[in-house]
């Protein structure tokens, strides 16, 4: 991420939340919403985007929408304190937000904020970490989409020892093949990155 522009990610990303929030979008939905924007994609990688977006044009960029008008939209104090938190953590993990979203939902982020907002941004970065050396992100794939590792041994022909070396984060599971990374991350519905736990 671009550390000069932090301020300016951390307004477009709470103009997301509190639009959200204003229409009552779910929370997998606008997590879905992030995860694939090009805008955030690029955030994620480091490029040299500048700020280079309005608003509006993001929003509709986002959620796929014909117009919008976000200065009916206020802003949301718990949406700007929960757009910081996931740039810090973003900024410190490099993790995609994909992944950072299976650690800590939107959902449970609303939950947090009134235990940390009033607390130095470092204090959610490291209930991420605490949360993040608990359990690998196939893990959490497997438990989500009720898969077992014969299940997936199976169908995508890898070994179950493999399988289970992964989940276990015995094995580096960016060091898996690219064919088979790409079939577990169709499976799961998540971008390769995502799933190998890249650091961007």
């Amino acid at each position: 991420m671009n550390s000069g522009y932090f301020y300016e990610y951390a307004n477009l990303l709470e103009r997301i939340f509190s639009y959200a929030y204003k229409n009552l979008y779910s929370y997998g939905m606008v997590e879905k919403k992030i995860s694939n924007s090009s805008f955030f994609q690029a955030i994620e990688k480091n490029d040299d985007i500048g700020c280079i977006i309005d608003e509006n044009s993001l929003i509709k960029e986002v959620f796929e929408l014909e117009d919008v008008d976000m200065f009916i939209v206020p802003t949301y104090k718990q949406c700007m304190w929960i757009a910081e938190s996931y740039l810090t953590i973003q900024k410190e993990t490099h993790l995609t937000f994909e992944a950072i979203f299976l650690y800590i939902p939107i959902k449970r982020m609303y939950e947090y904020y009134p235990l940390y907002h009033e607390m130095d941004f470092s204090e959610i970065v490291d209930e991420f970490n605490d949360i993040y050396k608990k359990e690998s992100i196939f893990s959490i794939l497997l438990s989500r989409f009720n898969y077992s590792l014969k299940d997936i041994s199976d169908d995508l022909n890898i070994s179950y020892d493999s399988l289970c070396s992964y989940k276990q984060r015995r094995r580096d599971i960016s060091k898996i093949a690219a064919g088979s990374a790409c079939k577990l991350a169709s499976i799961f519905r998540v971008r390769v990155e995502t799933l190998i736990e890249l650091k961007m």
